[in-house]
């Protein structure tokens, strides 16, 4: 009798879960890398906003506001040593002159020699600012007939409460923004002026601070008229260690 041997081939049961395939594996991991590098991102973003705003607190005690500083500048007077008569004025308000020019002409009056005519000279470069005697007027002896300035010595001045100067250093850099400027130019504080009162109500608590343009913002600072008015604010983490208050004296 033959036997017959029935092969039996097992199968594994069902699990009721298909694996995914190979392509919605991948997709789902691009999916979880994307987020977390938005995470990170976002993470990033919000510490350097939280840095940007810790900077920001710090400049803004940093910076100090001086108040209203006037553009000022040292004239140049120029007249004669004795009366005489103005017979012309050679010179334009708002003008620049070199050293030499003539400015005006007068006629001084000498006893038994009649009058003798003479000419007056720029003693130095600058910009005519106001003609003081007008021609056929007498000038006094040692009157401005012709006033200019120096544009290179034009310096920006802001009175300042003393309590506010503990905190001033010389060589500390202020901004001044104003008419004429476009936008705010850098200055050095040079030196504190005792301050004359223009009027009995004047504050006696103030000291003029003295600022000077930087070399790169002459070229625009020469162009304004003594006189403005501009805003000031000094940065008190410009100067050098060790520089003493301008008011420690």
């Amino acid at each position: 009798m033959n036997a017959t041997v029935d092969t039996v081939i097992e199968h594994d049961e069902p699990t009721g879960e298909t694996a995914p395939p190979p392509r919605r594996r991948l997709r789902r991991a691009l999916l979880a890398t994307r987020t977390i590098v938005v995470v990170l991102i976002l993470l990033a973003a919000a510490v350097a906003g939280g840095n940007h705003i810790v900077r920001q607190r710090i400049a803004d005690r940093a910076m100090v506001d001086a108040g209203t500083a006037v553009l000022t500048a040292e004239p140049i007077t120029v007249g004669s040593a004795d009366a005489a008569v103005v017979t012309k004025v050679l010179a334009t308000e708002r003008t620049s002159v070199t050293a030499g020019t003539p400015l005006a002409a007068i006629a001084l009056t000498a006893d038994g020699d009649g009058p003798r005519t003479r000419e007056l000279r720029a003693p130095a470069a600058g910009i005519v600012t106001e003609i003081n005697v007008a021609p056929g007027q007498i000038a006094r002896a040692g009157e401005p007939i012709v006033t200019l300035y120096d544009p290179a010595a034009l310096a920006f001045r802001v009175d300042v409460p003393l309590e506010q100067l503990r905190r001033l250093r010389l060589g500390m850099t202020a901004y001044v923004s104003g008419p004429g400027l476009g936008g705010r130019i850098a200055t050095t504080l040079q030196k504190v002026e005792p301050r004359v009162a223009s009027s009995p109500a004047a504050q006696p608590d103030r000291l003029t601070v003295v600022l000077r343009p930087d070399p790169a913002a002459l070229a625009t600072v020469r162009t304004l008229v003594p006189g403005l008015q501009f805003a000031v604010v000094v940065d008190t983490t410009t100067a050098a260690a060790g520089t003493p208050a301008v008011n420690s004296a």
